[in-house]
């Protein structure tokens, strides 16, 4: 069974924290509880206390089911497809980055919603010629507040 109706979806979490074109379109998901506990959520981050945070928010105070991953190759061999409905990735990591890692997942999986993590400015006219598919729905950081983190997985949930 498909957890998602998109074809492939890839959103890039960037550099700041400011309102997002999303935010100011007035656009925010209202997921219930029931249907956040059948969600699955896939994090990705060489940094401990990153993926310990984003699973803290994410399962324990929104309800969502994580699994979190400090290692991108032990995520890629752990890797179920199907099965996640969305994967936050960090872009940067010792051993394989985030992009290569995408590429790896997107082989098994070629729905899979992916969005991308980092702390450093990226240049996105670029990316969109590397990942045609890329998604511009989102714009944050590592930084981003939690309650703005959950609000951001909610939104790109909702038209799963």
């Amino acid at each position: 069974m498909l957890l998602s109706k998109r074809k492939s979806s890839l959103v890039l979490i960037m550099a700041n924290d400011n309102q997002t074109p999303f935010m100011q379109s007035g656009r925010i998901s209202d997921i219930g509880d029931a249907e956040r506990k059948n969600m699955k959520i896939l994090v990705v981050d060489d940094d401990p206390d990153i993926t310990s945070l984003y699973k803290a928010t994410l399962e324990g105070q929104a309800g969502f089911k994580v699994d979190t991953y400090n290692d991108p190759r032990e995520a890629l061999s752990n890797f179920k497809p199907h099965y996640y409905n969305i994967s936050l990735i960090d872009v940067r990591m010792p051993g394989m980055d985030g992009f290569d890692l995408y590429k790896e997942l997107k082989k098994l999986d070629p729905i899979i919603t992916v969005c991308f993590i980092t702390g450093y400015e990226v240049n996105y006219k670029a990316l969109q010629e590397i990942f045609p598919e890329l998604d511009q729905e989102c714009y944050i950081s590592k930084s981003i507040t939690m309650k703005k983190l959950k609000e951001h997985v909610d939104y790109l949930l909702q038209d799963l």
